[in-house]
């Protein structure tokens, strides 16, 4: 009967290290796991912030890009209501002094 005893008791202490060892191994995982979550959600973290900057970038790009076409159609309407004005006061001279022709000499 002792030997029935003992063989039990060393049994469940056998059981007992094999829970032990499970749990530790769970713990092990479970901290792995944890690690393995936070690397992947910073990596998605500076993904995104990458993205983010790109396309800031880029709107930039755009906007520069939108900003100089505003500047040359402005340029080139000034340089036609410049062309214009020349030419209206060249009209308007030879206008008063058709007039001014006329009414003195």
């Amino acid at each position: 009967m002792t030997n029935v005893v003992t063989e039990v008791k060393k049994a469940e202490k056998k059981a007992e290290k094999i829970v032990e060892e499970a749990q530790e191994e769970k713990q092990r995982t479970l901290r792995e796991a944890e690690e393995r979550a936070e690397e992947i959600v910073e990596e998605a973290q500076q993904k995104a912030e990458k993205e983010r900057l790109e396309k800031m970038n880029r709107f930039k790009d755009d906007v520069a890009d939108e900003k100089q076409d505003i500047i040359e159609q402005g340029t080139e309407e000034a340089n036609k209501i410049r062309e214009e004005a020349a030419e209206n006061m060249e009209k308007t001279k030879d206008f008063l002094w058709k007039k001014f022709e006329s009414e003195y000499l």
